[in-house]
Order: C-alpha cells, then sequence, then structure tokens
C-alpha cells in the first residue's frame, strides 16, 4: 500500500476500504499450468534517489546497528516530502508448478531479493532473466539481505475467507455441490467483517490459444493501462526532466477545469476508487522505463471525449538541510509538469481497442486538446515536445463483455442497438453484417454467445416488414454459429443457454413453434436448414417446446 497523492480527489470513504486493509490473500487462477509459470514479486520504497546509492545501506557488511539508525532518521523526512512518490527496490521470484508437471509445487521458496537494475526494469527483460531461472545464482545479480515468505496452496473447497472478484464483488459458495457464483447485487450484506477478504486477481487468457474459453457471464468492466515508456533524451523544451513520473488520469471531458472521474482502483490505504495513479520514478533518467500496473472501472457507455490523460512530472529529490523532520505541516512534494499525452479510448467506429500506442507529448494541454490528437501540422495552440514524435508508448488491455475486440461481431452489435429506430434504412448493412460473422474466430462467439444468439433471435422474431427477407440470413447465421459450438464441443453453453437465457417476447411457446412451422414452407434448400435449427434444441437435450 502506498500514501494517498494529496492531490487524488477522495469521494468520501468506501464502504469496503476499511475491510479491504485486512487483505493478505490472494487467488489465482491458472488455465495453463506449467512449469515456467512463476509468481514474482516486484519491492518498492518511497522514493529516495538513485537505486543503488538506496540499497546501499542495506547492502553493507559493517556495523548493522548504525546502518538501521541512520535509515530510520531519514524515513521521516523522506516520507513528509516525497510519500507520494516511490521507486523500483528490488524483486524476488518463485516457480508455481513442480518441474515436468502441472501439479503446484508447494516446497518451493522465493529466491533471494535481487537488487533492481534500473536497465532492466521493463517485463521484457525480467523474463529473460526467468527463462533460465535454474542457473538464476550464476547471473551476477546482486542481492539485498532479507528474505519473503509467501504460502502458496490450492484453495479448499471450504474457505475461511470472503473471496471477492476483481470487481470486488463477493463469491457466493453453492455450498456442498461445489462452484460458485458471482453475485453482482447486495455487496456489502453478504461480506462478513469477521471473515478475511482473499482478492482474485484476473487471468488474461491468450484468445484461441487458450484450452477453454467460457462466454463472459459477470459484468467485469475493466480497462489495464501499462505505461511502457518515455523518450526524453532529446527534448528541450524543458530544463529539468530526469526523475518523471506520469500521473495517469481518466477523464470524461478536454473542456478546461473538467475533473477527473474516480474509477481508477486505489493502492493506497482507506480508499478503493481514486481518480489518479502515479507509477514509479526512476532517479536520473530522461528516457525511463514504468511497469506500473492502471486498473480502471470503466463506464458503462462510452463516447468519444472518454480518454486517458497522462500528465509528466519532474520529482526533485533534493531535501533541504534546514527541513526539520519533525515538522508538524506535510510540505507538498516539490513536483514539475514536464508534459502532457493523452488517449481518446473510442475508435471511430465506437469501438474500445486495447493495443500498444505510440503517442506524442505536449508541453501543453489547450482546453479542448482531443481535436488535436491525429493531427501531425503545426498547431498554434498545442506547444508538441520533440517535433511532435510519437516518444511515448503505453500498453491498454480490455477485459469486458460488453466491448468486444472484434469489428465484425462489433458492427453486428451496432446495427442491432439502431434496429430499435430505424430498420429499413439499415436492411443492407445488416445483410452485410451478417455475412461477416461467417469469420469471427471461435474464441470471440464462445465469449459472446449469450448475446450473439439473443440478438439473432430478436432480429428473427423482428415484426418489420423491412427485415422480412433477412430472416433466413439470420437462420443460416443461427445455423453456423450453432454448428461452429458444437465442432468445439461445447454443447454445455447451448444447453445452458436454452435453461437460463433464452426467453421469448411471449408468455406462450408459440413464437419458436411459428417459427418451424414457417421454415417448413421454403424451398428444399430451405428445408435442409429448418431441419438443422430444430436440432439447435436436440443437441442440447432439450425439445422446442422446452425452449
Amino acid at each position: 500500500m502506498l500514501p494517498l497523492p494529496p492531490n487524488t480527489m477522495d469521494t468520501g470513504p468506501h464502504p469496503l476500504s476499511k475491510y479491504l486493509n485486512s487483505t493478505v490473500e490472494a487467488v489465482f487462477s491458472v488455465t495453463q499450468p506449467h512449469e515456467e509459470v512463476y509468481l514474482v514479486a516486484r519491492i518498492e520504497k518511497v522514493l529516495q534517489g538513485g537505486i543503488t546509492t538506496c540499497a546501499e545501506p542495506y547492502m553493507k557488511l559493517g556495523d548493522a546497528v548504525k546502518s538501521t539508525q541512520r535509515i530510520l532518521q531519514q524515513v521521516p523526512l523522506l516520507c513528509s516530502r516525497l510519500g507520494t512518490y516511490h521507486m523500483a527496490f528490488a524483486w524476488a521470484a518463485r516457480p508455481v508448478f513442480q518441474s515436468g508437471g502441472n501439479k503446484l509445487d508447494l516446497t518451493a521458496e522465493f529466491t533471494a531479493l535481487y537488487k533492481q537494475e534500473r536497465e532492466r526494469l521493463s517485463n521484457e527483460e525480467l523474463l529473460k532473466i526467468l527463462s533460465d531461472f535454474k542457473n538464476i545464482h550464476k547471473a551476477k545479480l546482486q542481492t539485498i539481505p532479507g528474505s519473503l515468505v509467501v504460502d502458496v496452496v490450492p484453495q479448499p473447497p471450504q474457505s475461511k475467507t470472503a473471496t471477492l472478484t476483481s470487481s470486488l464483488l463477493p463469491v457466493r459458495s453453492r455450498g456442498r455441490g461445489g462452484g460458485a457464483d458471482r453475485d453482482d447485487t447486495d455487496t456489502l450484506s453478504r461480506v462478513s467483517p469477521s471473515c478475511p477478504p482473499c482478492l482474485e486477481v484476473q487471468e488474461f487468457l491468450g484468445g484461441f490459444h487458450a484450452p477453454r474459453i467460457d462466454p463472459h457471464l459477470s459484468l467485469t468492466h475493466h480497462l489495464y493501462v501499462y505505461p511502457v515508456t518515455l523518450k526524453y533524451d532529446s527534448q528541450k523544451a524543458f530544463a529539468k526532466a530526469r526523475n518523471i513520473s506520469c500521473w495517469v488520469q481518466f477523464k470524461s471531458s478536454d473542456v478546461k477545469g473538467a475533473k477527473a472521474l474516480p474509477v481508477i482502483y486505489s493502492s493506497a490505504p482507506g480508499t478503493v476508487f481514486c481518480d489518479g495513479l502515479h507509477t514509479t520514478v526512476l532517479h536520473h533518467c530522461t528516457s525511463p522505463t514504468f511497469y506500473t500496473e492502471v486498473k480502471l472501472s470503466l463506464p458503462i457507455a462510452l463516447s468519444p471525449s472518454h480518454h486517458l490523460l497522462f500528465t509528466f512530472y519532474h520529482i526533485s529529490c533534493d531535501i533541504a538541510k534546514t527541513t526539520k523532520a519533525k515538522s508538524s505541516i506535510r510540505q507538498p512534494p516539490p513536483e514539475t509538469i514536464v508534459g502532457y499525452a493523452w488517449l481518446p479510448l473510442v475508435d471511430e467506429q465506437g469501438r474500445l481497442l486495447e493495443d500498444t500506442h505510440s503517442l506524442p507529448v505536449a508541453a501543453n494541454l489547450p482546453p479542448n486538446y482531443l481535436q488535436f490528437t491525429s493531427s501531425k501540422a503545426a498547431v498554434p495552440d498545442v506547444k508538441w515536445v520533440d517535433g511532435h514524435r510519437p516518444i511515448f508508448r503505453v500498453d491498454t488491455r480490455l477485459q469486458s463483455p460488453i466491448y468486444t475486440q472484434d469489428s465484425s461481431l462489433h458492427e453486428f452489435f451496432s446495427l442491432c442497438e439502431q434496429l430499435k429506430h430505424k430498420s429499413g434504412q439499415l436492411q443492407p448493412a445488416v445483410h452485410t453484417a451478417l455475412e461477416r460473422l461467417a469469420g469471427v474466430d471461435l474464441h470471440v462467439i464462445l465469449q459472446f454467445l449469450p448475446i450473439l444468439l439473443t440478438q439473432l433471435f430478436h432480429l428473427l422474431s423482428n415484426s418489420s416488414k423491412d427485415l422480412e427477407t433477412l430472416k433466413a440470413e439470420v437462420v443460416r447465421t443461427l445455423v453456423e454459429v450453432v454448428d461452429k459450438v458444437v465442432e468445439a464441443g461445447r454443447s454445455d453453453l447451448l444447453k445452458s443457454y436454452i435453461e437460463h437465457i433464452f426467453v421469448t417476447r411471449w408468455t406462450s411457446p408459440r413464437p419458436v413453434q411459428s417459427t418451424m412451422t414457417w421454415q417448413d414452407s421454403w424451398s428444399s434448400t430451405s428445408d435442409k436448414v429448418s431441419t438443422r435449427v430444430r436440432n439447435f434444441c436436440s443437441t442440447c437435450g432439450s425439445s422446442s417446446r422446452s425452449c
């Protein structure tokens, strides 16, 4: 946990904030166990200076008592002036699974605490070291005296902790039958204050490479933001830009004075959400590498005005000798703004994209700055750093059942929404969208299967005369989707959809039966399609009447 930044907007005590302070357990789901899966711990400290200089007192073999006293004397002064900012200090790792198998390694221990090297801050550099983990003792890494002890055990069926999802929603046990439900209502009433919390950590699956893909069945609408690098070695806009921190915010407007939204999961004690988060600071580096993860709980509806704002600060580490460590007045950290970058989250088609973004950096932030996002020409209102070159790199990763990364599926869902207001004008577009659904990858279909089937059935039951000629195309698409799911061995998803999700607008089963009867009047080609649609229910072990 890190101190709360002084300019962070706090919306008041969150009901869960005090409870979450006692969190000491986490649950990791590993769909693809492998002996090269590692648990890595990064250790940080309050910003002080260079990593080597700050680690030296801990590594000296001299008088440990004097070194400890000297460090303790510096702590109050450092925390009072620079407590908001932090720096990389050390790291350690341990394997999660046994060698040559997928069984959990219960006896493995963390490595020694290795001093963080400023040239190896990125995840790529860390992976290079872990790729030869068996010979890590030959890597000539400097160690810091100390140890890290973490128990890694299988999650028991009946845990004495209260498990919360990555959205901080309680997981409700189903009892002896096993399994669990995500409950998105009445959060606090299902959390016992006497039961310590255990947080689920989000697992990122590798798309179609994952062995098993399940539909989105809970509302986990998160965006993960990873500032990666800033190339300031050639900039001449600022005299001092060396100890750089990146301040990440989420905004709904670019007008002057618009406040950031408190949707970022906070790492500070006593708060759950905040309106901004700082990355670590690399001392005396004009081209820093960042590794901080910023997790956002996104609003359901996003507009083109929603964006990420990145503000870069130079943090002065100079501490005046005349400053009294025991001063009752906390002085603000000596920070200076040295640039801005912004990233709209929604593209022209209304899609929320996850990608690697290379952005230019501006020396100032004019009102309505979003209009200058794609402009490469000279703009009087904006002074670009380093001639508008894309010198800032940031990665984003989306975990959402609302926005899909597939352009064909996104287009289809968008048209389904527009059909609520107009139909005749959209008939050609709907026809094209239905054809393009055939090219959607299987793993995307499985993730959005309940929504896709529901929208197709809504099209099939649409009473608009303008869409009458498209119903055969809708049935063909339904058959193709069902075939893909069955061939993938996931008939269980179809059965689950029929039993728990599928509903009609009428109280009787007539709509489905009427559709079947209507299909019988088609040509011989349509009769074949009709037969396969009837098999939609029989494949799942249900009859059309039970639907």
